[in-house]
């Protein structure tokens, strides 16, 4: 379910934002063809990977994952 949800955001987030996935990769560091797995479900993101694109679509990664994110400790 988790795995599903996140293609679908991280690809939103990236097309809301008005980018390509080359556009991505140049502005994160992140290779294209890191980028074009993850968006698919082929590979997941590191934590680094993450947490940077998160960061550039200006997301949060609870919104990513399809969590509540209810910050409990």
């Amino acid at each position: 379910m988790y795995k599903e949800i996140f293609t679908q955001k991280i690809k939103k987030a990236r097309t809301d934002a008005g980018y390509t996935q080359r556009q991505v990769a140049d502005l994160t560091g992140i290779s294209q063809s890191i980028i074009a797995y993850i968006e698919t479900g082929k590979r997941e993101p590191n934590l680094e990977n993450l947490g940077i694109l998160a960061d550039f679509y200006e997301v949060s990664i609870d919104w990513l994952l399809g969590t509540k994110g209810n910050n409990k400790i």
